[in-house]
């Protein structure tokens, strides 16, 4: 089923196999499920900085090293939409039925992968306007040792994210991007019940 993935390519893309692929994954309408993506990320990010006053001083250490002001780019706006991720993707159920670190554990383990991935979206934001490009994708998914996503699946997945179609994506967006890349390889191959991200 792996070939699935990889050997995706022109006709799939514009015969509307895409569509079907991502109806069997539970996605019946993409635009809904990334503003629901997107929804979801800004009220937990809301969340958090509501419930942590550690998490402010944090986010302005954060802000002073980053260099950004931009609250898509905030920390708690970054450890929200790991979390959205995962609960999309349905790897928070599976950490909840698995075993509970804790509030404290739980915290530093999501800031930590969710630090990890950002580094790395920032890796491919190649001039630090907060985005990346289409091309950035397939090579950050190969960075993610999701090198068997074929190109045209990947660029149709990006278009179908980028909701304003200016051909970038922000960390948010990525994380709603790589949800359904998790849940299509749940489906068509390349998933072995661990996280890949």
């Amino acid at each position: 089923m792996l070939t699935d993935l990889l050997n995706f390519g022109r006709e799939q893309l514009e015969n509307g196999t895409l569509f079907s692929m991502l109806e069997a994954v539970g996605i019946n309408n993409a635009d809904d499920f990334i503003n629901g993506f997107r929804n979801q990320t800004r009220q937990e990010a809301e969340r958090i900085r509501q419930s942590s006053q550690l998490m402010s001083v944090g986010e302005s250490v954060f802000g002073l090293f980053s260099g950004s002001k931009d609250e898509d780019d905030s920390l708690s706006m970054i450890q929200a939409a790991y979390k959205t991720y995962k609960q999309f993707s349905g790897l928070l159920q599976d950490e909840q039925t698995n075993g509970d670190n804790g509030f404290f554990g739980d915290i530093a383990s999501t800031l930590s992968d969710a630090q990890k991935m950002y580094e790395l979206y920032k890796k491919f934001d190649r001039n630090g306007d907060g985005t990346i490009t289409i091309e950035d994708v397939q090579t950050y998914f190969q960075e993610m040792g999701l090198g068997f996503v074929s190109p045209y699946l990947a660029k149709g997945l990006f278009l179908l994210v980028d909701k304003n179609q200016n051909g970038r994506l922000d960390f948010v967006d990525l994380m709603g991007l790589c949800s359904i890349v998790y849940k299509l390889t749940q489906t068509f191959g390349g998933g072995g019940g661990g996280d890949a991200f």
